[in-house]
């Protein structure tokens, strides 16, 4: 090798040169992260029953489910959680097995089995879960003079919508605040003078608020749109509803309760100082997305919000 050396002193020196330039370009190039990506295979089926209790998501969604996702192949596998109205389902493949491939699969399965699940159930979210999805930083949002619906809905659809384009960055819904819905409040003494029942007045308030398309009119050489007014644009005009009519005098939905704008039911609520807030919380993507570069990109966003208050 010494002989070979000195008799050809160019190639070597090229070499040489040749390596400490890649040396180089793969150092730089090397992804350096605070969370380095760990690449498990595993989906996450979540399914929506409002109101059934835990026995009933079990048997009749979270074990048919179970027993149904074990045709798909490469699965180690699964673990299941079931709540109030809420059916979780992790499904862990083998490692190697591509993770797209697997929420294909997974989703596929769901979807056909979809007809076996109690009606109403809802269709089920296929997400693929990635243990390098973590929180990397918080957005909080609190504000002098503005309540908890109004903040939920500055988070959810101004900062939100504007700061999920940061690339590597996932912004799920915020945590906290109210999650503004109109509500109508009967007492049931009324209800039952009136020879009424709640059901009557959800199908009263349903069938008088519709998207009713209403079509095309061709007069001559015009072809002209129709625009049927089938919504409610004011609160106060849900009181004016008729539920029945006994002679010549509607009972109103004012003559058995009220028509609010409210919220739902809160179940988490956020303080900043004391003071009624949200947040939101940023996951990083799984991938080659870089910690660092995804919080600059957020606060960058943050720092260029629009239509926001200060």
């Amino acid at each position: 090798m010494s002989r070979f050396a000195i008799r050809y002193p160019y190639l070597i020196i090229v070499i040489c040169l040749i390596t400490c330039v890649v040396g180089v370009t793969s150092l730089v190039r090397m992804p350096v992260d605070l969370f380095p990506a760990i690449r498990i295979p595993v989906v996450v089926v979540a399914t929506f029953f409002s109101g059934m209790p835990p026995e009933q998501i079990e048997n009749d969604i979270t074990g048919r489910f179970e027993r149904f996702f074990t045709l798909g192949a490469g699965i180690d596998h699964i673990e299941s959680r079931s709540l109030p109205g809420v059916s979780l389902i992790k499904v862990y493949f083998q490692p190697g097995v591509n993770p797209d491939s697997a929420v294909t699969t997974i989703a596929n399965l769901a979807m056909a089995n979809l007809r076996r699940l109690p009606p109403g159930t809802l269709p089920p979210v296929v997400l693929k879960f990635d243990a390098s999805s973590l929180p990397v930083c918080l957005i909080t949002l609190k504000g002098e003079g503005l309540n908890e619906a109004q903040l939920r809905d500055l988070g959810q659809y101004g900062v939100r919508n504007q700061v999920a384009n940061v690339p590597g960055a996932s912004v799920p819904q915020p945590f906290g605040g109210r999650y503004r819905q109109i509500m109508v409040y009967v007492d049931p003494l009324k209800l039952e003078a009136h020879q009424l029942s709640v059901m009557d007045v959800v199908r009263s308030v349903n069938e008088a608020n519709l998207i009713l398309p209403a079509g095309d009119v061709k007069i001559g050489p015009f072809d002209a749109n129709l625009y049927a007014n089938t919504q409610i644009n004011d609160v106060k005009d849900i009181n004016s509803l008729p539920l029945k009519t006994v002679g010549n005098a509607s009972v109103l939905v004012a003559d058995v309760g009220r028509a609010a704008n409210a919220s739902q039911i809160q179940y988490n609520i956020v303080r900043i100082d004391g003071q009624p807030s949200i947040y939101l919380p940023v996951l990083k993507q799984g991938g080659d997305a870089n910690t660092i570069s995804v919080v600059n990109g957020i606060k960058d966003a943050v720092a260029h919000l629009l239509d926001v208050p200060k």
